[in-house]
């Protein structure tokens, strides 16, 4: 008798846990028909079965592909604008934005799932909503098997919307935006031309992530590119912009993720820079198929942010000026990054370590560095920073005292022009051994702004 029970159980079991897809071979199931026969046959579904057919979508979705529909029902779609129902290509991208590629179940979507349409949107589903942009409709019937896929029932329609790339051209007199659309690089070749903001921050017209874009007004703009300027001074001719100068004005502007409501205070741009947001700020509110455009007629950033520190690691060097002999890069577990870099025995006045340092701003830098003598030899040792120039004397020579981890401050440098800095960590002008030696863990610029 506890075997028949337990076998009982087992049955009752697997049959409350069978899979959607195995009532598909069940004599009679209406899964054996294909979806646009199933849309014609529900008496709810009937004008989406017709707009199919209207739109010629029905004729995409035969054949030995699997597809979802999340299919309004006929009192959802009594809401279809004339706009869309009597525009082809409109009606068109209407009925793709309500078809994606593959089988979705509700049972799948036990986090949220983005779904790739057939319009290029990409559409989000949960089990029980549909979502695209900020819009939602809720499913009223789950999980219809078709031979050639699912259909949800849904309780509202999802118009398709523009990505922000593509309202960012049909805005293209707006300042901000007519700025970032001609950032282009000419092939001198081919004279074909891509836009280094879709390539060097990101591209506005990806469907398959969301972002936050500010729109500045022209006069926010103007101001915001003016405050910017001073830190990319250039000797480009007059007429020509620093590209360096229009992805730091741009870059920012783009931010990571959809904020529609309730915006946090701090938004962090795909640069990972902080960016401070004041909705009182906001002029327009536009929500585009991969996130959300504010129009603001101000715009808030720290300098600090915009015009980072730069910090050169020691163990970074590009060149010695003598025998990589006598050069070692020394694990250390207090050391920036774990390493820092030793110079000794090398038996050279003014031996020296070259750093490059790319995309120095315009800005006087406060230059620190941490040089830590941890008794490598028994006295403290000489050494100093040249800028461009071995004999350049902007700074003099600092003594590293032994058993000293803190940051030392070396002093200030005026960098005019943005570009390539070259430093170089210069060891005492003697060729004693004793007293040549030299240690780096890090130089640290810090702009100062004034």
């Amino acid at each position: 008798m506890n075997k028949i029970f337990i076998y009982a159980i087992i049955l009752i079991f697997f049959g409350a846990c069978s899979d959607p897809w195995d009532d598909r071979y069940q004599t009679g199931n209406d899964s054996d028909k294909a979806l646009v026969q199933l849309l014609e046959n529900d008496p709810e579904l009937t004008d989406f079965a017709e707009l199919l057919r209207t739109s010629g979508v029905a004729a995409e979705i035969t054949g030995n592909k699997s597809y979802t529909i999340w299919a309004p029902t006929n009192t959802a779609l009594q809401a279809l604008p004339a706009s869309i129902r009597n525009n082809s290509e409109a009606l068109k991208s209407f009925v793709r934005n309500h078809i994606g590629f593959l089988e979705s179940f509700s049972s799948e979507a036990t986090e949220p799932l983005r779904i790739k349409m057939l319009n290029g949107k990409t559409n989000t589903f949960d089990g029980n909503s549909f979502q695209s942009s900020n819009a939602s409709v809720n499913l009223t019937t789950k999980d219809i098997l078709a031979k050639n896929g699912v259909i949800h029932k849904v309780n509202g329609i999802l118009e398709p919307k523009e990505n922000i790339w593509e309202i960012m051209q049909q805005e293209a007199s707006n300042a901000t935006n007519s700025y970032i659309l001609n950032m282009l690089d000419i092939n001198p070749i081919t004279n074909v031309s891509t836009n280094y903001f879709q390539t060097e921050i990101v591209d506005l017209s990806n469907e398959d992530s969301v972002y936050t874009y500010i729109m500045l007004t022209d006069a926010a703009f103007e101001n915001f590119k003016e405050e910017l300027k001073v830190y990319y001074k250039d000797t480009l001719p007059e007429g020509e912009i620093l590209k360096a100068y229009t992805l730091g004005v741009a870059k920012d502007l783009a931010l990571k993720g959809a904020q529609y409501d309730e915006l946090p205070s701090k938004l962090l741009s795909v640069d990972s820079v902080e960016v401070y947001f004041d909705q009182a700020n906001v002029v327009e509110q536009i929500n585009a198929s991969n996130g959300v455009i504010y129009v603001m007629d101000k715009f808030d950033f720290k300098l600090s942010d915009k015009i980072p520190n730069i910090i050169i690691e020691g163990e970074d060097f590009d060149a010695v000026s003598g025998s990589r002999d006598r050069v070692s890069i020394r694990p250390r577990s207090w050391a920036s990054g774990g390493r820092d870099v030793l110079v000794r025995g090398h038996g050279t006045a003014s031996f020296h370590l070259t750093y490059h340092v790319p995309n120095a701003n315009s800005v006087k830098y406060n230059v620190y560095w941490r040089a830590v003598n941890d008794d490598y030899i028994p006295r403290d040792n000489e050494q100093r920073i040249a800028i461009n120039e071995v004999t350049n004397g902007t700074f003099g020579y600092q003594w590293v005292v032994r058993n000293t981890f803190e940051e030392v401050f070396v002093g200030e440098y005026e960098v005019d022009s943005y570009g390539n800095l070259k430093l170089l960590l210069t060891s005492a002008s003697v060729t004693n051994n004793d007293w040549n030696t030299m240690v780096l863990d890090y130089i640290r610029l810090e702009p100062v702004f004034e």
